[in-house]
């Protein structure tokens, strides 16, 4: 940043140019702007002149009074939209449209569907698992070994300083047996019994590394031990050589734009639209690992893949090696994707206190157990997304990354926030570039100045593709697009295309691409106009005063009441059902958090 641009930003406020920032007393103005947009035709009027708008707020009505009005508003505009306008997934006859070429020519856009033979062996445990059943036994095998051994080497112990007692004792009545003014003999008896017991303690530490014969402390026992422990690794029933590094499918995921898998609003038709703008890689959303070995339907579904995504990932969550690897064997035999995701990175306590997510950050030794198991099982690559670490003040990626690539991970991406921190403040950059060197020959992604500057291989976009999605086209052409609300609108338009695709255009399909508009729209709204910024680019970090947009729609599509979201998606999808209630998912992503009520 240059220094004649570090006075136009305040810690944490957007620079705004002054003539588009609202003014306490004008609030009202931007809450009363959704009354100016007919809902269900899209049509928008101008610019409404200064003379228009009273210099003073009106004055404040009786709550009964204000619901009275906004009921009978919207009562008209039902009655308006429903006999005027047709329904965008409706034919006037009141069918569903279809597409009969598509149909005709049994085309599927969609995959990785759950059919009903496979939920139901997951539901009745009677899918068979042989390659993680074989690696899971011979972990089960050298758990029950570790604990003998931590069994032996406390009776060898007990043992040991019973010796010791022994011979102390031993010692005090040969000295009180020996002549006085033989001195000299004492002394070697006493060396020659020391001796012996380090010789003895020393032959008791080697056998607490081995596993049997612990009880007699000879070298012939060790060795016979070191023995047994080869044999058991060489007997071990494994019905499948695990694959060589050469041999698994190869990614190349240097300088792609990395779509982050995002849950919630990281669905199939926000990843249509993002390919559309440039996005290389795609990841599903975040799926439970033993929501999708049960069997669940909706846990399946965040697997689907659109035809468009040719770099296609799936990101599973979980605590324990036999769940994760299993899901892992499950997935390889069962969907089509290029790569399996192993969250490390939810900050959640849902996930965290069930052990999944960043929690696994402190558990390095569980960790690899469930990498080097779903290495194991699979062929595809099994990438990783963590964290910093836990607290701000100990980060531990630095440690982690160095034996991912022993574990078997093809890539790392680091997200430069701890647990702690959430998603406040910057990313740290510092912190990142010090792990990367610590990376041998994968790749760590986390543009082209980050690439430069930071010794990483690429970068993952996350919420900054929910605020503005042509950010992929943006870093492709290394410049900054203005987009208009018109075009903004547009792009609202064929996300509920692809929504009533993708869930149906069926009352419940509409109430599903309705619910997800209006998640979508808790990040959309964030954006500021590129016109009406002092400072290039916006942080994602940095939020807007009360500003008012260069037409109606443009201040509209920034409003924060979780109310115009709703009047936004009717211009597509028609009226909200009197049943459909919305609350967004964070309460901070708006300033209206009573649930909307049509």
């Amino acid at each position: 940043m240059n220094s004649s641009e570090e006075p136009l930003r305040r810690n944490g406020i957007a620079p705004i140019k002054q003539e588009y920032i609202i003014k306490k007393e004008d609030k009202f103005i931007k809450q009363e702007i959704a009354e100016i947009v007919e809902i269900g035709t899209g049509a928008v009027l101008e610019d409404t002149p200064d003379s228009a708008v009273s210099e003073e707020p009106p004055k404040k009505k009786s709550r009964i009074t204000r619901t009275r009005e906004s009921n009978k508003r919207y009562k008209e505009r039902a009655v308006k939209t429903f006999t005027e306008v047709k329904r965008s997934h409706m034919t006037p006859d009141g069918k569903l449209i279809v597409n009969e070429k598509l149909a005709s020519l049994g085309i599927v856009e969609e995959k990785n569907g759950l059919t009903h033979e496979m939920q139901k062996l997951l539901r009745k445990n009677l899918y068979r698992f042989p390659k993680s059943d074989s690696y899971l036994k011979e972990i089960d095998g050298e758990i029950s070994k570790q604990l003998e051994i931590e069994e032996q080497n406390k009776l060898a112990k007990l043992q040991a300083t019973d010796l010791v007692t022994d011979k102390s004792d031993q010692i005090t009545t040969s000295q009180n047996q020996v002549i006085t003014d033989d001195t000299s003999t004492t002394e070697i008896n006493i060396h020659h019994s020391t001796k012996e017991l380090n010789d003895k303690n020393l032959t008791v530490q080697t056998l607490g590394n081995d596993n049997e014969g612990a009880c007699e402390m000879k070298s012939d026992d060790t060795i016979l031990i070191r023995d047994k422990m080869e044999d058991f690794s060489a007997s071990t029933d494994t019905p499948d050589v695990p694959l060589r590094a050469c041999e698994k499918k190869k990614i190349s995921f240097k300088n792609k734009l990395y779509l982050a898998p995002l849950t919630t609003v990281g669905n199939l038709p926000f990843r249509r639209i993002c390919k559309e703008f440039g996005a290389d890689i795609t990841c599903g959303e975040m799926a439970m690992a033993t929501n999708l070995l049960q069997g669940q339907q909706s846990e399946w579904a965040l697997l689907k893949r659109h035809v468009s995504e040719d770099i296609f990932g799936v990101q599973i969550c979980g605590c324990k090696a036999q769940h994760m690897v299993k899901c892992a064997e499950v997935l390889i035999n069962e969907v089509e994707v290029d790569f399996i995701d192993v969250n490390l990175g939810c900050p959640i306590d849902l996930v965290y206190n069930k052990g999944g997510g960043t929690a696994l950050l402190r558990h390095d030794g569980r960790l690899g157990k469930i990498l080097r198991g779903m290495n194991r099982v699979t062929d595809l690559p099994i990438t990783v997304k963590l964290r910093t670490g836990i607290q701000d003040d100990t980060p531990v990626a630095h440690k982690l990354v160095p034996k991912f690539e022993n574990w078997g991970v093809s890539m790392a991406t680091l997200h430069g926030r701890s647990r702690q921190q959430r998603y406040t403040k910057l990313a740290d950059w510092k912190y990142i570039s010090k792990v990367s060197f610590t990376a041998n020959e994968m790749p760590l992604f986390d543009y082209y100045e980050h690439i430069e500057k930071h010794h990483v291989d690429g970068v993952m976009i996350g919420r900054g593709a929910l605020i503005k999605p042509w950010i992929f086209d943006e870093i492709k052409s290394r410049r900054h697009y203005d987009i208009s609300s018109r075009e903004r609108l547009d792009i609202l338009k064929k996300y509920c295309d692809y929504g009533m695709e993708h869930w149906g255009s069926d009352s419940i399909g509409i109430n599903q691409t309705r619910r997800f508009f209006c998640e979508w729209m808790s990040f959309l709204y964030r954006y500021i106009p590129v016109g009406l910024l002092e400072v290039l680019p916006q942080r994602i970090n940095e939020r807007p005063p009360f500003f008012r947009g260069r037409d109606e729609l443009e201040t509209l599509l920034a409003s924060g009441n979780s109310n115009d979201w709703v009047k936004l998606s009717e211009m597509f999808l028609g009226p909200a059902h009197e049943s459909f209630k919305f609350v967004p998912k964070h309460a901070s992503n708006s300033y209206e958090t009573s649930s909307y009520e049509g």
